[in-house]
């Protein structure tokens, strides 16, 4: 039994990713080619934690993405760069959602700063 998905004509948004690859020279992040993902939501609240020396924010934005939606839906993972809104953003949490009683990917829930 697979749950059901939100109907795709809610998902419009769209975004930019580029792939982690490595650090270069002065610990600088290199990332791979410009890929346009469709069929995606963002959640543009930030969420914060607090702590002994004051508030600190965990992530700006959140991003759905879901399999057989989103198109294409590469195997996100912390430290790839998403764009929209014209502003770079970095994953910090890549959490991934499978389908229950199936090895099969639901969704990725992707927290951004």
């Amino acid at each position: 039994m697979l749950v059901q998905k939100p109907p795709k004509n809610t998902l419009v948004e769209e975004m930019i990713y580029r792939t982690y690859v490595g650090e270069g020279d002065y610990n600088k992040p290199i990332y791979g080619d410009y890929e346009t993902i469709r069929f995606v939501r963002i959640d543009r609240k930030p969420k914060y934690t607090f702590d002994g020396k004051g508030q600190k924010i965990l992530w700006n934005a959140t991003v759905f993405c879901f399999e057989g939606l989103t198109t294409p839906l590469p195997a996100f993972k912390e430290k790839d760069m998403l764009i929209f809104d014209g502003i770079e953003h970095k994953i910090v949490s890549a959490a991934v959602f499978k389908e229950p009683y199936v090895d099969q990917i639901y969704s990725y829930e992707l927290g951004v700063v």
